[in-house]
């Protein structure tokens, strides 16, 4: 298993493993119609551009098994005036804004060695804490690396825009998480 930094080559085989880890990974917790509501947007589904935009100012990593991307992991700054991640005094807060790992790929350890990856790299930087947003699937992971959940969210998502003209939106739970690396 390989973990390298994302390249925007990258960029169609993510989306591949995103889409997979919604729609397959994750049926255990979230109904089709709100992992359809997740993979896209107002029906239609998230394109490499929406990724590259998405992933743009953050740090992101992939792992690769026999030179196919099987999952991904980034670290996005909270609060800069400034889209980068050089960090000052008042920016010792990120996220992890995205870990997704191909259902083919679940509980063989390519969740665990991105986040090392990241975790490493967080602290070479001097970040005091990480927060997540985590999924019913994801949030055993992070309490499992020591994060501890501060809240249960609930996301409005439309699966078309008649839905959401309608204002009948699916309403997708996921739990914001915060560990201390002080």
């Amino acid at each position: 298993m390989q973990i390298r930094l994302f390249s925007s080559k990258d960029v169609t085989e993510l989306v591949s493993v995103f889409n997979a880890s919604v729609m397959e990974g994750a049926q255990e917790y979230y109904s089709l119609t709100e992992r359809l509501a997740w993979v896209q947007h107002r029906g239609e589904p998230r394109s490499e551009a929406y990724w590259l935009a998405k992933l743009a100012d953050t740090l992101t990593w992939v792992a690769e098994e026999d030179n196919k991307l099987v999952g991904f992991i980034n670290l996005k700054p909270i609060n800069l005036q400034t889209p980068s991640l050089t960090l000052g005094s008042e920016g010792q807060v990120a996220q992890i804004d995205c870990l997704f790992v191909h259902p083919d790929y679940g509980r063989a350890g390519v969740a665990t060695l991105l986040y090392l990856a990241l975790l490493e790299e967080a602290k070479r930087r001097g970040l005091k804490k990480l927060t997540v947003e985590a999924s019913y699937q994801a949030r055993p992971f992070f309490e499992k690396q020591g994060f501890h959940c501060i809240r249960r969210n609930e996301h409005r998502r439309y699966l078309t825009a008649a839905d959401e003209q309608q204002n009948k939106p699916q309403l997708l739970v996921n739990f914001s998480l915060l560990l201390s690396l002080s």
